[in-house]
């Protein structure tokens, strides 16, 4: 079943990439979700760089028009994994009904997208101020829990105060944290 949004309904779409396999969930106007495939954890995970980014499946047919943001995803997630420190395709378009626009959780979301580019970490703290409260180190982790559109809301570039990684996906995924800024050249 398609999830209801003011731009017409959703449609979900199964892609492979080097690191899982990752579901996708869009309107026509934009992504409302990206994360890995349940079942994906540090215990199991096992990355292969050299794999192609492709569309595996999708609930319901479509004319490629429809869900437009879906193929874009899938282009700039093809980008992503083959050359992170480029921009050769813009941010696929997210859906604004995420979350609720003008809230500090989404404020944070569209920050760190905007201000914390590819080869850059933050620390929680250091987000905070960006967003105009010093002391919201908290929400800021908050917000990071329920990142929906994970990979493109890059939550994973933000670390410990300390220079710790911290945890990626409630700590059940924190090697794909790792791999991922290793991937894009900000840790080694």
């Amino acid at each position: 079943m398609s999830t209801k949004c003011f731009y017409g309904p959703t449609n979900k779409f199964l892609v492979s990439t080097p690191i899982g396999d990752v579901e996708l969930e869009c309107c026509p106007k934009g992504i409302h979700s990206l994360c890995l495939v349940e079942g994906v954890n540090d215990t199991n995970f096992n990355p292969k760089p050299g794999k192609s980014v492709g569309l595996l499946s999708q609930t319901y047919k479509d004319n490629g028009y429809t869900y437009k943001p879906a193929v874009d995803c899938v282009r700039w997630l093809e980008a992503y994994f083959s050359h992170p420190e480029k921009r050769l395709v813009a941010t696929p378009s997210i859906c604004q009904h995420i979350g609720r626009e003008g809230s500090f959780t989404y404020k944070v979301w569209f920050t760190l997208l905007k201000e914390v580019q590819i080869g850059q970490t933050i620390s929680y703290g250091g987000l905070a101020r960006l967003c105009g409260n010093v002391k919201a180190c908290r929400a800021v982790g908050q917000a990071m829990r329920n990142n929906p559109v994970g990979l493109i809301i890059p939550c994973h570039r933000v670390i410990q105060e300390n220079g710790q990684l911290g945890n990626y996906s409630h700590g059940t995924r924190n090697k794909v944290k790792q791999w991922l800024l290793e991937h894009e050249g900000s840790c080694k």
